[in-house]
């Protein structure tokens, strides 16, 4: 387990936050230009349209296409240019190669940026959908976290899983091979089915879901998942602790006045599920350069709602100003965790954090 953890920072006002051991981080987050949205011909110049998923101009289809930020692995290859009249010009199953949220059924294409190039590598940017575990995927999908604040639901041969041909064991549960798992995940002593988790209440048998170092595929990942808790991990979210190996959580973090066992959350009623945070709301941290979510309670009462324009998280009832929006927003994991009218969407600027946003 990495050993700093920090949240969004932007402006003087600042969280602190450290782990058991000891160290405290404070990160600039300064709020970037806007970059363009939407899929109207006065959203970028003449000849370029805007990527959805990144949100950032590109060459048309009908003309050759430019990798935007100069050296991403999920480019288009010259083939693919010669052919861009064969590209997909309508509504895309999950899994399938994409270049915009439009072309998906999903409203989602993701390049490597949202999956990590481990799951795109050999694709490019798919069509994908959220999720907090692999049982809310389609048959031959698993729920891949690869750090980015988020689950995906990605084809299970780019994820080099082998979960059954249908059903499988939820995680938590006692298996014997990978095959017997939802996720295509058996692993530990005892052998337990390693799967993605949002709550607590996502994990079966004698396991919890706890931060742990994640190699599923390589490279590891601190993320959130089914596994048992560290021997000797006695103390429950809410208690005071001094090292993350003590929570069963596997979570010790302080903001401003000591430090607790934080559990992890998928939104605002997750968090309030949990005994001790009944006031609390779901906020992202960081373990070196992987991104999660965890339960926060705030000492604020008088902060903006979400959709209120902001500056800084600190305005903000949630914690969270979306960067790419520039307004308070509500974290989520999954578009369940959202409003009717609205969905569980990654940013398209800085970290793609996932945050409830109107529906496309």
């Amino acid at each position: 387990m990495k050993g700093t953890f920090r949240t969004r920072v932007i402006g003087a006002a600042a969280l602190m936050f450290s782990t058991g051991a000891g160290c405290s981080l404070i990160v600039s987050g300064d709020v970037p230009e806007f970059q363009c949205a939407g899929t109207s011909r006065s959203a970028c110049p003449s000849g370029q349209q805007c990527d959805l998923s990144s949100h950032k101009c590109i060459a048309s289809l009908d003309g050759s296409i430019t990798d935007p930020d100069g050296g991403d692995q999920d480019v288009v290859t010259d083939d693919a240019r010669d052919s861009a009249s064969d590209a997909p010009q309508g509504p895309e199953d999950l899994g399938a190669k994409c270049r915009l949220d439009v072309e998906c059924k999903s409203k989602l294409c993701a390049s490597g940026t949202i999956l990590t190039t481990a799951i795109t590598a050999t694709t490019g940017p798919i069509c994908t959908t959220t999720c907090c575990t692999s049982i809310e995927c389609p048959a031959s999908f698993v729920c891949f976290n690869g750090g980015t604040g988020g689950g995906y639901c990605v084809p299970k041969t780019l994820a080099q899983r082998t979960p059954p041909a249908s059903g499988g064991l939820l995680g938590g549960a006692s298996c014997v091979a990978n095959t017997d798992c939802r996720s295509g995940l058996c692993s530990g002593t005892p052998k337990t089915c390693l799967d993605t988790c949002c709550a607590l209440t996502d994990c079966v048998g004698a396991t919890t879901c706890r931060l742990a170092s994640t190699s599923a595929p390589g490279p590891a990942h601190d993320v959130w998942v089914c596994a048992p808790a560290d021997p000797g991990a006695t103390k429950l979210p809410g208690d005071t602790c001094t090292s993350s190996s003590e929570c069963q959580s596997g979570n010790c973090i302080g903001i401003n006045f000591g430090r607790i066992c934080r559990p992890p959350c998928s939104n605002t009623a997750s968090c309030r599920a949990v005994p001790g945070f009944a006031a609390g709301h779901c906020l992202y941290g960081s373990s070196g350069n992987d991104s999660f979510k965890f339960c926060f309670v705030s000492t604020r009462s008088s902060d903006s709602d979400a959709g209120v324009m902001c500056t800084d998280d600190t305005t903000c009832k949630s914690n969270f100003c979306d960067a790419e929006l520039k307004a308070c927003a509500n974290v989520c994991g999954k578009d369940s965790d959202c409003a009717p009218n609205e969905s569980c969407r990654p940013s398209g600027v800085n970290t793609p954090y996932l945050r409830c946003v109107p529906r496309p």
